[in-house]
């Protein structure tokens, strides 16, 4: 009897010592820790003529173009044919990410004239490009890696006279009477390149 008081003693504490090693084993598998991750999120400050976009107040300018006159016409003034122009700054040098932008040109309802069109555009003193009477947008792309410097986009735009214009010779004379300034709708719109 001793004997099978003894078994029982030593199976109960093999089963004990079992139990033991295995939960602490399993315990091992089981430890968790948790940790925070701090990533820093990336800037999107881009502005528009000193004009910070995430204000709101820039997607849609209106902008007076600057008229430097010619021998026939006088400068600042605009009439039938000027040719003027009006410039953006695009300074992004502090966005993290790559972007596209685009910018819409279209005539001010307020404006004295309605035959104003976009004619043409460089970019940062480069080539002239033209633009097409029919779109008047410019598109480009902005990598992050080439981020480094301001944009400079001058606009070339023109009182249209030719005979797409909408405007008569009535409505002509009318625009110099009514002391308005010739104005034009600038739509900028910016996205993140993926």
């Amino acid at each position: 009897m001793k004997r099978k008081h003894f078994i029982y003693i030593l199976a109960f504490l093999s089963f004990v010592l079992c139990i033991f090693f295995i939960q602490e084993s399993y315990a091992k598998y089981l430890t968790s820790t948790s940790e925070n991750a701090s990533i820093n999120v990336a800037r999107w400050r881009i502005l528009v003529n000193n004009k910070d976009i995430r204000e709101g107040n820039t997607a849609d300018a209106v902008i007076v173009p600057v008229f430097d006159g010619n021998e026939n016409i006088a400068s600042g003034i605009i009439a039938p044919t000027s040719e003027g122009y009006f410039d953006l700054v695009i300074d992004a040098t502090e966005a993290d990410v790559s972007f596209k932008y685009n910018i819409n040109f279209s005539v001010n309802d307020d404006s004295a004239v309605s035959d104003l069109v976009a004619t043409k555009y460089s970019i940062n003193n480069g080539n002239v490009v033209d633009l097409n009477r029919d779109n008047q947008s410019i598109t480009n792309e902005v990598l992050q890696a080439n981020n480094t410097a301001p944009i400079y986009i001058r606009v070339y735009v023109i009182w249209d006279d030719g005979k797409n214009s909408t405007m008569d010779n009535t409505a002509d004379t009318e625009a110099t009477k009514n002391g308005k300034t010739a104005k034009m709708n600038v739509n900028l719109s910016f996205i993140q390149l993926k």
